[in-house]
C-alpha cells in the first residue's frame, strides 16, 4: 500500500474560493509546451516560491497573477493556480507572507 504523509490537521476548505492577484517577482514565457504557458516566481518570506500558470491568468501590465485561496492547514493558507500542460501548482503560506504579496483582490 502507497500512503503519504498527514498533515497535522484537516484541511477547513472555504466555502467559495477566494480570487488574489499576486504579484510575482519574475515571470518566464519560453521554453514551454505551449505558449499560452508561463512559469512565475513568488516571494514568501525566506523563500521563493515557482508557479506553472496559464497566461491568461497573467496581468503582465501591473506584474500580477491570479490565484484561488482555497482553504487553511496548520495556519497556512492554501493557494492554488488553474492547471497547465505541467499539472497544477499548489501551495501553502502563511497568512503574512500573502498579504506581503497580494496586490488586489479582483
Amino acid at each position: 500500500m502507497i500512503k503519504g504523509e498527514l498533515g497535522p490537521e484537516p484541511i477547513r476548505y472555504y466555502t467559495e474560493p477566494v480570487p488574489a492577484n499576486l504579484k510575482y517577482l519574475e515571470m518566464h514565457k519560453d521554453p514551454f509546451p505551449t505558449p499560452e504557458e508561463a512559469q512565475v516566481w513568488f516571494q514568501l518570506g525566506d523563500r521563493r516560491k515557482t508557479a506553472f500558470v496559464p497566461l491568461r491568468i497573467v496581468n503582465e501590465a501591473n506584474g500580477t497573477v491570479t490565484a484561488s485561496l482555497l482553504g487553511e492547514r496548520a495556519g497556512k493558507i492554501l493557494v492554488s493556480f488553474p492547471p497547465t500542460n505541467f499539472g497544477q501548482t499548489r501551495f501553502a503560506a502563511l497568512e503574512s507572507e500573502l498579504e506581503a504579496i497580494v496586490l488586489e483582490t479582483p
